[in-house]
């Protein structure tokens, strides 16, 4: 799995964690507030320019075998188990990670965030203006029935 992807499937899991447990435990997560939105924000950044290192990894290691003519044999030979010496010594391109993965993934980020903040707004930890001003740091927007105390 990709460092982005688990990155933000764990910051999705801590929040859900926060959203579902005790009010105490969720003051308490309250009490940094920043530095989990900070997280869900730098997460869904790195999503959203994940095509673009991707392009770079996969032009700079171009470029690399091109001019320095490496061969790199695959480590494990179908036949012996070994270094293959049966291919043509160039690797396979990296593989890039699906667009409709990174979509899931990204949603349940923000999904994740905003069920945190609607949860502390229900408990009185944020007032309307506070969870529409983190709702747009994070890029979402309010669902008034979920507002409903």
């Amino acid at each position: 799995m990709i460092y982005t992807i688990e990155k933000a499937d764990r910051i999705s899991e801590q929040l859900r964690r926060f959203t579902s447990g005790f009010a105490h435990h969720v003051a308490g997560q309250f009490s940094n507030i920043d530095f989990w939105l900070n997280e869900v924000i730098e997460a869904r950044n790195s999503i959203d320019l994940y095509n673009s290192r991707f392009n770079k990894i996969k032009e700079s290691q171009k470029e690399w075998m091109e001019n320095h003519g490496d061969k790199i044999y695959e480590s494990h030979c179908p036949y012996c188990g070994g270094k293959c010496e049966l291919t043509n010594g160039i690797p396979s391109p990296p593989k890039r990670t699906s667009s409709s993965e990174l979509k899931n993934v990204r949603k349940k980020l923000i999904d994740s965030a905003y069920y945190f903040l609607t949860r502390c707004y229900r408990m009185g930890l944020l007032n309307n203006q506070e969870i529409e001003e983190k709702c747009n740091l994070i890029g979402t927007s309010i669902e008034p029935s979920d507002l409903k105390i």
